[in-house]
């Protein structure tokens, strides 16, 4: 593999996947729904079909589901035995009802999906409900219910204006959003958050562009990266390395945009439409096929 071939195996998955992440983007107005729908889709758990269901039943809201262990005392840390299947004390308690209306609604939804055959749930699904309601309940408890509250006030704080106003903080530059990045960490106060995790938040919302350039080093893209050899080319395979590498090929799109090129290019979510890297019959309908080193 050398970098010549690497800038043309990346730029055909962004190119040929482009009907499909185009349509990504989000409004800042809808970060609120979107942190729980993307904050907590991981570990192959396709929480995105899960929104109907949560819509249906009028819990998919911070404040609904943060209500819910804002109703009852819980445990802090993540105990499988205690929440760790439909079967298990928590949701018998919530379906009891003791954690309140929309505990008992949650443990429908749950239910329902699980019927559903076409939702993955992943490996660690249960952690990571529990893991959402801990956030959701921390967000109602100190930010009203909201995670765009949440970063206006860490944002805020971190460069000394307590009340920081939406117009203000979506024109900060890149620069301000890496410094701020590098040195608060916000997400370590969100359960089950992590950088990864944080850049899928906010990278696609349209009205921050300081986010043009937030890279989720994901599985699909580690994926990518490996299968068709271009992991030889960085070293360390890390997500300072690769992003730096992407940034340096100088290709006609933002980091972001390359980013979930590549995702929706070789990810399981999108394998009906795309798929390629998974598995060899799509590999040999790939267009770059002859110059990539094809590890499968």
């Amino acid at each position: 593999m050398n970098e010549l071939n690497a800038s043309r195996i990346i730029q055909n998955a962004v190119e040929y996947t482009r009907p499909r992440w185009s349509q990504y983007d989000i409004s800042w107005k809808n970060i609120d729904t979107e942190f729980i729908l993307r904050g907590y889709e991981q570990q192959g758990f396709q929480f995105f079909k899960m929104k109907p269901i949560l819509e249906n039943l009028s819990i998919l809201s911070i404040d609904c589901l943060g209500t819910i262990l804002y109703n009852r005392t819980h445990k802090q840390k993540y105990d499988r035995q205690f929440a760790g299947s439909l079967t298990s004390q928590f949701y018998k308690e919530l379906q009891e009802g003791l954690y309140g209306i929309e505990g008992k609604k949650l443990f429908e939804a749950i239910n329902t999906a699980l019927s559903q055959k076409n939702i993955k749930f992943g490996s660690t699904f249960w952690k990571l409900i529990y893991y959402l309601l801990q956030t959701c309940f921390f967000l109602k408890q100190k930010h009203s219910s909201s995670f765009a509250k949440y970063l206006l006030s860490k944002y805020g704080s971190f460069i000394g204006t307590p009340d920081m106003t939406e117009n203000v903080f979506l024109n900060i530059s890149e620069t301000e959003w890496e410094t701020f990045l590098q040195k608060v960490k916000p997400w370590q106060e969100l359960k089950g958050i992590g950088p990864n995790v944080f850049d899928f938040i906010i990278g696609d919302v349209i009205e921050a562009p300081f986010a043009r350039n937030s890279y989720k080093f994901d599985d699909s893209n580690q994926h990518f990266f490996k299968v068709t050899g271009i992991s030889q080319l960085l070293k360390p395979f890390d997500r300072e390395t690769t992003s730096s590498f992407l940034k340096n090929l100088n290709l006609n799109f933002t980091l972001r945009q390359i980013n979930k090129g590549i995702y929706t290019y070789c990810s399981e979510t999108e394998g009906e439409n795309y798929g390629f890297c998974r598995r060899p019959n799509k590999c040999q309908n790939c267009n770059v096929y002859s110059i990539c080193d094809r590890i499968l």
